[in-house]
């Protein structure tokens, strides 16, 4: 591995379409959909405008450590309201800092306008994508310059 394996643009990764949410919707529905799609996170949109995420920490702090059900809940209620979020062309190490620095294991990725979600990557996408560039049997790949 070297510095140009960070330095890529995110777009390099094999980042995840989202799954996306209207705001309003209830805090059941949003489960069922992660359990159906097996997904880690949800972004929450309003009128195709990301306006937060629910992982599946949310949940764990909102629902499951609170000791309540989802029921009466809205999306609104257990997401991360105006999350940090980067765009496709952004380097992996802006997101590799971000999700040092936030704690974060989940980053939206959003078009040129900053608002319209067009992915998300997790702390798993980046871990293959620096795995991938280590030789079988663990040396780093060093590439010769010319």
């Amino acid at each position: 591995m070297d510095a140009r394996t960070l330095c890529a643009p995110i777009k390099t990764l094999k980042y995840r379409t989202p799954t996306c949410v209207e705001s309003g919707t209830s805090a059941p529905e949003v489960i069922d959909l992660m359990q159906k799609r097996r997904v880690g996170c949800i972004l929450v949109v309003r009128e195709g405008e990301l306006v937060g995420i629910v992982t599946d920490r949310d949940l764990l702090l909102h629902i499951v450590g609170k000791r309540r059900g989802p029921e009466g809940l809205k999306v609104e209620d257990i997401m991360t309201a105006s999350p940090e979020s980067l765009r496709i062309g952004d380097p992996i190490a802006f997101a590799v800092n971000l999700m040092r620095l936030g704690r974060y294991r989940h980053i939206p990725l959003v078009a040129e306008d900053n608002r319209t979600p067009v992915g998300y990557i997790s702390t798993s996408d980046i871990v293959r994508h620096v795995a991938s560039s280590i030789e079988p049997g663990g040396a780093f790949y060093v590439p010769v310059v010319p």
